[in-house]
């Protein structure tokens, strides 16, 4: 099954501890038995309130083919990461209608 993880990581650890943690969640998924199909790295973004104390999360939105047995395995070993403020897993039903139903906003300067 194809899901996408979003994990929002502290905002001020060094780059090297957050590609540590990122090489660990590729690692993670070849572990379960599964494969990552994308990586969208979004950056620093606000938040609309503060959480364990942070205003600012690190964002990065993976899109893997995991089993759907190991999807509790996968959350366990989330939930041990420090570096981790938040993350969820959201099951893909459709893979083609990713991204079509995004209403996109047309800007017109007169």
């Amino acid at each position: 099954m194809v899901y996408e993880i979003m994990v929002m990581y502290k905002p001020l650890l060094p780059d090297d501890v957050r590609k540590g943690v990122h090489k660990d969640i590729l690692a993670l998924m070849e572990e379960v038995g599964g494969e990552v199909e994308d990586v969208d790295v979004w950056g620093k973004r606000y938040l609309a309130y503060k959480i364990k104390g942070h205003n600012e999360g690190y964002y990065i939105v993976y899109q893997v083919d995991i089993p759907s047995d190991s999807v509790s395995e996968v959350n366990r070993k989330l939930r041990l990461k420090q570096e981790i403020l938040r993350y969820v897993v959201t099951k893909i039903t459709d893979k083609a209608e990713i991204g079509k139903k995004l209403k996109k906003k047309n800007f017109s300067i007169d």
